[in-house]
C-alpha cells in the first residue's frame, strides 16, 4: 500500500492545497493520503486560527473524500513538531507500506535546513510538487541528494517503502494563505479560494478578522 502524507500549517487550508495534493494522491496512484496540520508556530504577526480550529478546518476541506485521513498527531505531540518525527512514528505503524511525503518545491529547495533532513529518506519517500512556471533554486546540499535518490517514474515508488524522491508538476493556484487572511480582514472576496464548508466556518467563527 501507498501512503501519502500531506503537512502543512493550514491556516487556513485553501483550494491550492487541495487541488495539489489531490494531483499527487492521483498522478502516485497512492490509496491513501494522510493531512497533518503542523503544529502552532509560537510568534504570530496576525491572527492566525488555534490549532483546534485549524484541524476542523481541514476535515471540513476533505469530508468528502474517504480515502483521505486528518491526523492531528503533530498537534497532540509534547515538544517540536519535525516532520522526522511524524515520518519515524507513520514508518513505526506501517512497517510494510510505502510511505511518501508531499512537499512544495520552494520547501525543499531548504530542505538542508530541516531538522534530521538526511534521515527523511530512511522512512519515506519524497514527492515534490512543482508549480508551472516557477522553480525554486535548490541548494548543492540538496541538490545532491536528489541526484542520488532520483526517480523517474511513480512505478519506483510502489516497488519500495522509502528511499527515492520524484519531481511532481502540479496545478498553479493562484492563492496563499497569507493572501486569503488578507482579503477576509480587508473584507475583501475570499470565499471562492476555500471549500463552502471551511469558508462557513472561517465566517461562524470570525477567523482573521483584524483586531
Amino acid at each position: 500500500m501507498l501512503r501519502l502524507i500531506f503537512g502543512g500549517t493550514f491556516d487556513p487550508i485553501h483550494r491550492g492545497h487541495i487541488e495539489t495534493s489531490l494531483s499527487a494522491f492521483q498522478q502516485l496512484s497512492a490509496h491513501c493520503m494522510h493531512v497533518v496540520p503542523s503544529a502552532q508556530p509560537p510568534h504570530r504577526d496576525y491572527p492566525g486560527a488555534s490549532a483546534t480550529q485549524r484541524l476542523r478546518m481541514t476535515e471540513l476541506a476533505y469530508a468528502e473524500l474517504p480515502q483521505v485521513y486528518v491526523d492531528d498527531c503533530e498537534l497532540r505531540r509534547e515538544g517540536p513538531s519535525y516532520s522526522l518525527l511524524t515520518l519515524q512514528q507513520m514508518r513505526a505503524q506501517w512497517p510494510d507500506d510505502g510511505l511518501v511525503f508531499l512537499l512544495g518545491d520552494d520547501a525543499f529547495a531548504k530542505l538542508d535546513t530541516w531538522h534530521g533532513w538526511q534521515q527523511l529518506l530512511s522512512y519515506a519517500h519524497l514527492a515534490v510538487m512543482q508549480r508551472p512556471h516557477h522553480a525554486s533554486q535548490w541548494s548543492p546540499a540538496v541538490q545532491a541528494l536528489y541526484q542520488q535518490h532520483r526517480a523517474t517514474t511513480s512505478y519506483e515508488l510502489h516497488q519500495r517503502t522509502a528511499g527515492h524522491i520524484l519531481t511532481l508538476a502540479t496545478p498553479a493556484i493562484d492563492v496563499s494563505a497569507t493572501r486569503l487572511r488578507r482579503a477576509i480582514a480587508n473584507h475583501s472576496e475570499w470565499r471562492h479560494w476555500v471549500a463552502p464548508a471551511v469558508a462557513d466556518y472561517i465566517h461562524q467563527q470570525g477567523l482573521y478578522l483584524a483586531k
